[in-house]
């Protein structure tokens, strides 16, 4: 009888001994859990309606045509590929996060995906951000969003925690769960406008964002940034039903073709494995590049802008 109840007793330490150290996911998800209604990582919507459990993003995304080198290119070989090891930390070319991280940014990938549009599906109704920029693009005299906009309107996954990773390393004393709304282009757009257009164009996209109910928080203009060698406008915007932010940039279609053109050099400038000699070439070559590309009429009345405190 006593051997039963040290048995027993034994039973019940063992039992006991694993629910005193919960894994950070389930740390984190009880901690999203008491967050108040509203808050942007909460799981339910401002009406208290639960929000639809995070897709498989992976079924969805796909890299813009500049982001070669993607995680989601099948010519990559193994070694160069993203990895989640057995404990939810994520590697991928010298960038790491903690599985804690890694759920965070998890998170804000879905909270991406619900304010991108389409449901679990890869269908879109008339609600989020694809489908608005559609009835904006619809309203402009001379503008035009780029070929495949939905495909590329999110963020691979995996760029996205590069991104992030690069955020902490750089600021490792602010919370993540903040950090991680840093990432403005989990959602990103893209206009053309012929160079004759261009300088009114950009007006009439921002003018065109801000009356559909979204909040400007920056406009960078890179043709008169003497220290850029990028060329095109960029802005950042908020969505106010996700709280997140996205990015809608305008181009000419020359620009536009010497940012696909250029990416591969800018991969080669930052990897860690490329010499000196091979950053500096390719520098030159992305220089060259953009330095073929015409700049429009009256770029630098293009005015430049940033959220009060932001």
């Amino acid at each position: 009888m006593g051997q039963d109840r040290t048995a027993e007793q034994e039973q019940h330490r063992e039992a006991d001994g694993p629910s005193e150290a919960h894994p950070p996911e389930a740390d984190l998800s009880a901690r999203l859990e008491r967050l108040p209604v509203g808050h942007p990582s909460s799981p339910c919507r401002d009406d208290g309606s639960r929000k639809p459990p995070p897709p498989d993003l992976a079924d969805y995304e796909l890299p813009l045509p500049d982001e070669a080198g993607s995680p989601a290119d099948s010519d990559l070989s193994v070694t160069d590929q993203a990895r989640t090891s057995p404990d939810g930390f994520w590697y991928w070319k010298g960038d790491k996060l903690s599985s804690e991280q890694s759920l965070i940014a998890d998170r804000a990938t879905a909270k991406c995906f619900d304010a991108e549009g389409r449901d679990v599906n890869g269908n879109y109704g008339t609600r989020g951000l694809t489908p608005a920029m559609r009835r904006i693009e619809a309203q402009l005299d001379h503008g035009r969003l780029v070929d495949d906009t939905e495909k590329f309107a999110l963020k691979d996954s995996d760029r996205f925690k590069e991104k992030f990773a690069k955020l902490i390393a750089a600021d490792p004393d602010i919370d993540p769960a903040e950090l991680v709304y840093r990432i403005r282009d989990g959602v990103r757009y893209t206009f053309i406008y012929e160079d004759a257009y261009y300088a009114s164009g950009v007006t009439e996209v921002c003018e065109s964002i801000a009356a559909a109910g979204y909040e400007l928080y920056e406009r960078k203009n890179a043709w008169i940034d003497k220290t850029k060698v990028y060329q095109g406008v960029n802005s950042t915007w908020r969505e106010p039903s996700n709280g997140i932010l996205f990015e809608v940039q305008v181009h000419t279609p020359s620009s536009w073709h010497a940012k696909q053109e250029s990416h591969p050099l800018y991969e080669v400038i930052e990897s860690p494995s490329s010499t000196k000699q091979q950053r500096a070439e390719a520098a030159r070559r992305q220089r060259e590049i953009f330095s073929e590309v015409p700049i429009p009429p009256d770029v630098a009345d293009i005015p430049l802008c940033r959220k009060e405190g932001w």
